[in-house]
């Protein structure tokens, strides 16, 4: 409501500015003693600026609307010859000036004075009125001026300049609405295919961590209970809270520690397991499963009961931003390094929707160990 108020009262001002301006023009010609209200408020005056105003919004609500846009472009074009030619016949701006001409003020005594030094002929009946030239024989015929189409330039110039700023103002909206359209099918796109990852993300996270509690029921663990409770805590993370584009750091990261908790449960004496977070949160929101699938990987690849091996994770947050570091031996000769992990791959893609120009993720490795460094700026809410 406010922006087409706006737009009104900038309509409003043009119209104004336009008026003044012509106005201006007659009374600073020479040829018209008029006040600027006898100039504006004069007939002829509203009636030529009555004229442009009904071209203006013709071809701005009518004539782009109906034809141009729906490219009837023959149609369009002879409607807008059949203006032209109107403008040119009616000459709006000429008749403007020759009422500004007629409205001339001299004063009484000139006129008498004029009328005694430059008497006229007596009219004769029957005869043509004409004024002699001074110096030509007097039997010479009179001078007869051949009548031409006077052409009103300025008239036309204003309408060319009506009909192609009422064409610019439609042309300039349909472009903005165009872009709008663009924007919101892209921002479409990137819902469609972050929840498409979601959805990869969250049986692939549920596989992994059923093997785990399948692992410790085989072995008839004594933490086989607390592993389901930890099962329990993550799954209702994944299914509710990671509904939603955001989340509270803390929510990721008490996740995180269910899963390092249901983790422990199967590593041996031969994997070392380093792992700190921050505990001052702040207002600080994440993607939800974006730390999760760098550290799963770590688990991933890092773990064996055979020969030695270690798994570093680090978390930091702050007013700024959040990052996350981990560092993990490679296991060689496992299964696991023959398939590109659908978690990582899906963070990565994430990422990049999610935090466009506002994250700094860098992989590093060698035949011993893999590091992940990523740190994410906080999106203002």
């Amino acid at each position: 409501m406010k922006r087409k108020g706006l737009t009104l009262y900038i309509h409003i001002g043009c119209w104004l500015l336009f008026t003044f301006f012509i106005a201006a023009f007659l009374n600073n010609s020479g040829r018209n003693n008029s006040s600027w209200p006898q100039t504006i408020l004069s007939l002829p005056f509203l009636l030529f600026v009555l004229f442009y105003v009904l071209v203006f919004y013709l071809n701005m609500y009518v004539l782009m609307p109906g034809f141009f846009l729906k490219k009837k472009y023959l149609a369009y074009t002879l409607i807008s010859i059949a203006l032209f030619a109107a403008c040119f016949y009616v000459k709006p701006f000429e008749h403007v000036m020759q009422d500004a001409q007629r409205n001339s003020l001299i004063p009484a005594h000139l006129n008498e004075a004029n009328n005694r030094a430059f008497p006229r002929p007596p009219d004769l009946k029957g005869e043509s009125r004409f004024t002699p030239i001074p110096g030509a024989p007097m039997n010479r015929p009179p001078v007869v001026q051949n009548r031409r189409i006077r052409m009103d330039i300025i008239s036309l110039i204003l309408f060319f300049m009506t009909m192609a700023g009422s064409a610019m103002l439609v042309l300039s909206k349909q472009w903005r609405v165009t872009e709008e359209n663009k924007s919101l099918v892209e921002i479409q796109k990137v819902k469609a295919e972050l929840a498409f990852l979601k959805a990869q993300v969250s049986p692939h996270f549920l596989f992994n961590t059923l093997n785990n509690i399948y692992a410790l029921a085989i072995t008839k663990s004594e933490h086989t209970a607390s592993g389901i409770l930890h099962l329990s805590n993550i799954m209702r993370y994944v299914t509710d809270e990671a509904k939603e584009d955001l989340v509270p750091v803390e929510q990721e990261i008490a996740c995180i520690n269910d899963f390092i908790a249901l983790q422990k449960l199967r590593l041996g004496k031969k994997v070392t397991l380093d792992y700190t977070a921050t505990s001052e949160y702040g207002n600080t929101k994440v993607a939800p499963l974006i730390l999760m699938a760098f550290i799963e990987n770590a688990f991933k690849h890092g773990v064996s009961n055979n020969i030695p091996s270690y798994i570093r994770i680090a978390i930091h947050v702050d007013e700024r931003n959040v990052s996350l570091r981990t560092e993990n031996t490679i296991i060689k000769d496992s299964e696991k390094d023959n398939r590109d992990g659908i978690g990582l791959l899906n963070a990565k893609q994430r990422l990049d929707l999610l935090y466009p120009g506002l994250h700094r993720l860098q992989m590093s490795g060698d035949k011993e160990k893999f590091t992940v460094v990523l740190t994410l700026d906080n999106i203002p809410a």
